[in-house]
């Protein structure tokens, strides 16, 4: 079956490039097709290996031995082979469950890169990073981790996952009555096994261009950098979504 959605069209989204309710019916036929959800999975990681192989180039002080240059086109060349990998990984995935549609945080625990699955009783940590303004791409964030924490509850495969939020989203997390704050509430009342984070460097530039500070919403905590967290995290091991 051939898709109606191109790849440019997917980029689109990912980039936050479309209309609300262009969105909106994407993410209702990624939930029923399994080979679309793949391809969206696929396309943020792409983005998101080269981002960073490119971003550590780009980092490499004028001067550097040929050595140190030389070891940064390797971190392309190894982003460039995960990014293999994960389209291997995922469309094995895909290929033994024709039967099921897997949601996105299923797909993406399959985008851990070793080669042993890790034991069931083993906790599973998950970071979730938004740093779109569009509250619809929040309500998928809440939607999915909501699913996954009431599976977890019951099953041997406990989880601990971490919503990070930055850029025009920090404004979602703004302590003010809205569909999605109140399900951050009430996820924080039931769970003890999920944390929001505000960064504070958003948080920071909000004041500078708006003139004012953000209320956050009780319970969520502040860290000083969006980008130093999601790092640290993937160095000890846990499995890294941006949506």
């Amino acid at each position: 079956m051939n898709s109606p959605y191109s790849d440019e069209f997917l980029n689109a989204y990912l980039d936050g490039e479309l209309a609300a309710d262009e969105r909106s019916q994407l993410l209702d036929d990624a939930r029923r097709d399994p080979e679309l959800s793949t391809r969206l999975c696929k396309l943020q990681k792409v983005k998101d290996m080269v981002q960073l192989a490119y971003h550590s180039a780009e980092n490499t002080a004028p001067g550097q031995t040929d050595k140190n240059r030389l070891r940064h086109f390797s971190l392309r060349a190894l982003a460039a082979s995960l990014i293999l990998g994960v389209g291997l990984i995922i469309g094995n995935y895909t290929a033994l469950n024709k039967t099921h549609t897997p949601t996105l945080m299923e797909l993406a625990q399959t985008t851990k890169f070793n080669s042993q699955p890790a034991p069931t009783e083993q906790e599973w940590k998950l970071m979730v990073h938004l740093n779109s303004g569009d509250p619809a791409r929040l309500r998928t964030v809440l939607d999915e981790t909501d699913y996954l924490l009431k599976t977890s509850a019951h099953s041997n495969r406990k989880v601990q996952i971490e919503v990070l939020v930055n850029g025009e989203g920090i404004r979602l997390l703004e302590d003010k009555e809205t569909p999605n704050t109140k399900k951050i509430l009430a996820m924080e009342s039931s769970y003890k096994n999920i944390r929001f984070l505000a960064c504070q460097i958003a948080l920071n530039r909000h004041k500078d261009e708006d003139g004012f500070d953000i209320d956050l919403l009780p319970g969520v905590e502040v860290v000083s950098s969006a980008v130093t967290r999601a790092k640290t995290r993937q160095r000890e091991g846990w499995t890294y979504l941006r949506i």
